[in-house]
């Protein structure tokens, strides 16, 4: 079966209102003790499955679960193996006549299903409660307790909320309202991923990468852009809770950027492709990037300018702006307005349209690129080496046909696309060089530098009118290739 559920981590002032709210007299109090079973080499936990036994009440439930295409849904399949005065041995012919559940495993274990051995235990007081909101039937589960396993521990204080009966937006809507009042962030680690880490001695797991994007090109252009979505949230999210944990390394700062940007550029470029409004996404997710951005931009003029810098205060203070980045960024992700920026994409991804649209994906993908090709060719012909301004705008629309190029061209199968992906990611790189040169003289420029620290300005400004040549020639020659496109 697939289960729908959001979990939340509770801030540790929220903890009492929010176990009153749900409100102990009218709930069920549940006692679960769990086992974690993976190979030696964590077969089970690097494809995204979690297989238990849990002592639930009196009965012991055997649980396979798996991640799906979105945060939000995932396979899992329970098994209720009796009442049991001891922990029963784990057995995994339980599955041989579950399809799929016998598929996820076999994908992950081949041949390895005798090399199962406990990993970690997790000790959990589960206050659980039905609650009936809208047409929909939620499953409330607020979870305090630990987990542990031989040499270490982990406090668990975390709420889920699961859809017995109704829609996902219902689920979505249902959640905002305790988000809103309790403070409360997404968080889409799972137990099993607490109990990993704990297992290898590991604060956090590694920062989540891009997956391959497949997009059907037999799919409407409303589909491809919820696709689209999805996708990039699935990237988003694992990041992001690192980040609102406060243990993000680079890479998850990084890759939460990365998301953030590709994310923004679908809903600002494809927004044609829906009927749904989404103009307010995308201000909302530019505004959020840019403190990215801020911090992205920081971080390189410190390593780029320190041995620039002679005067003490012009590095002190670009260290103080890199840290206040950081502590704004940590507190924006977790922000009751970004949460539910969240779940309201989220939403959009999962849900579908009943307009029907009258031209394919195709015709769709043509006009948009064909759109860029002409802001692209105007900027360009109002672009001036002199104005900087100018070139900003230029430098813009170069990232945004970078990021949309490939998806476009992948949809109308243009062939031989070498030579035109070559030349536009010339352009991109002059226009991205240009970019960090531009922010850190603009930054420096804005800074009260003492005379020492005008050779770093003037160095900057030389490097910057280079890339603004580069970036002009590279442009006309990437429009110059696009003969494939009528």
């Amino acid at each position: 079966m697939i289960e729908v559920e959001l979990k939340f981590q509770i801030p540790e002032a929220r903890r009492n209102a929010i176990l009153k709210a749900v409100d102990p007299k009218k709930s069920e109090i549940i006692q679960l003790q769990a086992k974690y079973f993976d190979t030696p080499d964590r077969l089970l936990s690097q494809h995204g499955i979690a297989l238990r036994q849990r002592l639930e009440g009196t009965r012991w439930i055997q649980t396979l679960k798996a991640a799906s295409k979105s945060h939000i849904q995932r396979f899992e399949h329970n098994l209720d193996l009796g009442e049991l005065e001891h922990a029963p041995d784990l057995d995994l012919s339980v599955y041989d006549t579950i399809p799929e559940a016998k598929s996820i495993l076999n994908q992950a274990l081949t041949t390895q299903t005798e090399g199962l051995q406990l990993q970690f235990e997790t000790c959990i007081e589960r206050t659980l409660r039905v609650i009936s909101f809208e047409d929909a039937e939620i499953e409330v589960a607020v979870d305090v307790g630990v987990v542990r396993t031989e040499t270490n521990q982990q406090d668990i204080y975390e709420v889920e909320f699961e859809l017995k009966n109704g829609s996902v937006e219902d689920l979505l809507a249902f959640s905002f309202e305790w988000v809103k009042k309790y403070q409360l962030w997404l968080d889409v680690r799972s137990k099993a991923e607490f109990g990993n880490l704990l297992h290898q001695d590991l604060k956090v797991s590694p920062a989540t990468l891009e997956k391959e994007l497949n997009l059907s090109k037999k799919e409407t252009a409303e589909k491809s852009i919820r696709h689209l979505i999805a996708h990039y949230m699935q990237h988003l999210l694992p990041n992001i809770a690192a980040i609102s944990s406060n243990l993000a390394e680079k890479e998850h700062i990084d890759q939460a950027h990365l998301a953030l940007n590709h994310l923004y550029l679908t809903l600002s470029l494809f927004k044609d492709w829906t009927s749904k409004g989404v103009d307010k996404w995308s201000n909302q997710l530019s505004a959020f990037k840019s403190h990215f951005e801020n911090l992205k931009h920081y971080d390189h003029m410190q390593q780029t300018l320190g041995a620039l810098l002679q005067n003490p205060k012009t590095a002190e203070s670009l260290s103080k702006d890199v840290l206040y980045a950081q502590e704004k960024l940590n507190n924006l992700v977790k922000s009751t307005q970004n949460v539910q920026h969240y779940l309201e994409l989220l939403m959009f991804s999962l849900g579908t349209s009943k307009r029907t649209q009258s031209n394919d994906l195709k015709w769709y993908a043509q006009t948009t690129l064909q759109n860029q090709y002409k802001i692209l060719q105007d900027t360009l012909n109002a672009a001036d080496i002199s104005n900087f301004e100018s070139l900003d705008e230029l430098a813009l629309r170069l990232n945004e046909l970078k990021f949309s190029f490939p998806i476009l061209t992948h949809i109308f199968d243009v062939k031989n696309l070498q030579k035109y992906g070559k030349a536009l990611n010339d352009a991109q790189q002059a226009a991205e060089q240009y970019q960090i040169l531009a922010s850190s003289s603009s930054y420096l420029q804005q800074t009260e530098l003492e005379a020492s620290d005008w050779f770093a300005l003037g160095w900057l400004t030389a490097k910057q009118e280079v890339y603004a040549e580069k970036l002009l020639e590279a442009t006309e020659q990437f429009l110059v290739s696009r003969k494939f496109l009528k």
